[in-house]
């Protein structure tokens, strides 16, 4: 049955070590085993796993697909009847998933979520993260040579804003208390706003890594909008914000992101579901950007990705 999917496109930013070397120099090496490991993520009563990682090609370009898995347990407490309300006690295992996908030219990615209660990007970031570290970490307790042992991740997946949708969410804001704006090293990305640049500036001539600024009370919206719609996921924006109706939310980057919709049929094999997906954002321009760092990056290790491809 085709059913209607929700998609959501974020920037995948994963650099290694002290010197920030670009996600590609590890991809064989970390990120591929570390994505392909059957450990599972615990929280909060729910398990967290991937499954089906490949490296799939799509119209000439490289990408990392698979399943993010949520392994849960559905609690139900009642059911209506036509003699009334009944209490009951029962538990049934649910297993919801989400799609992914990693354009590795300019590792820029999807997720999809199949249906409700499907995991979402903060429990991939999370996943994603529990898996790289406990990788690098197991593999380093086998190396004794310090030059041999694999340098740690820095890893931040942060939603592509769309103005449109910061809009809609700040239409019943009433007040904007503060909005900070984090910045943490680029892969191979190049910023377009000229403050952006400045700052990240500023934190190389103090030979720091990651730094964030803080604007307080910003009365122009628009502006306001502007400004988030330039950080396109190279920035990671929180607001303070305080609704019309008295209440306060701290709004993410996630707040920001659009909501697309793709058909997919359930009855389709995964790797049709993923072409599908794919041939949904190829033309995007928020997922094919790609700066001349990012195509000389990728370009460089073409040859190995087909490799892996091949092998």
């Amino acid at each position: 049955m085709i059913d209607q999917k929700s998609l959501y496109i974020a920037n995948f930013n994963c650099t290694f070590g002290k010197d920030n070397e670009p996600m590609l120099n590890y991809f064989e090496t970390i990120i591929l085993p570390a994505f392909k490991l059957s450990q599972v993520r615990e929280s909060k009563g729910n398990k967290y796993f991937f499954d089906n990682v490949n490296l799939i090609m799509v119209n000439g370009k490289f990408m990392l697909s698979g399943l993010l898995i949520k392994r849960t347990k559905l609690e139900v407490k009642s059911i209506y009847t036509e003699e009334g309300l009944k209490a009951t006690n029962e538990v049934y295992p649910s297993d919801p998933y989400s799609y992914f996908l990693i354009n590795l030219q300019n590792h820029r990615m999807v997720i999809v979520k199949n249906q409700k209660g499907s995991p979402n990007l903060g429990n991939f970031s999370a996943t994603a993260n529990f898996l790289l570290k406990n990788y690098i970490r197991e593999f380093n307790k086998q190396v004794e040579r310090k030059e041999d042992k694999l340098p740690m991740a820095n890893l931040n997946i942060v939603a592509i804003p769309f103005e449109d949708a910061i809009k809609k969410e700040l239409r019943n804001v009433k007040k904007i208390n503060n909005l900070i704006l984090r910045f943490y090293p680029l892969n191979g990305d190049v910023e377009k706003k000229g403050v952006f640049t400045h700052l990240r500036e500023m934190l190389d001539e103090v030979e720091s890594e990651s730094g964030f600024t803080q604007i307080n009370t910003p009365d122009n919206k628009e502006k306001v909008v502007e400004l988030l719609d330039d950080t396109q996921g190279l920035v990671k924006p929180s607001l303070r914000v305080v609704y019309n109706n008295g209440s306060s939310k701290t709004l993410r980057d996630d707040s920001f992101t659009e909501e697309m919709k793709i058909p997919l049929d359930d009855e389709d094999g995964l790797h049709e579901n993923m072409e599908n997906i794919a041939g949904k954002v190829i033309n995007k321009e928020e997922f094919n950007e790609a700066s001349e760092e990012n195509r000389s990056i990728y370009d460089k290790f073409f040859g190995a990705l087909m490799n892996i491809f091949n092998g």
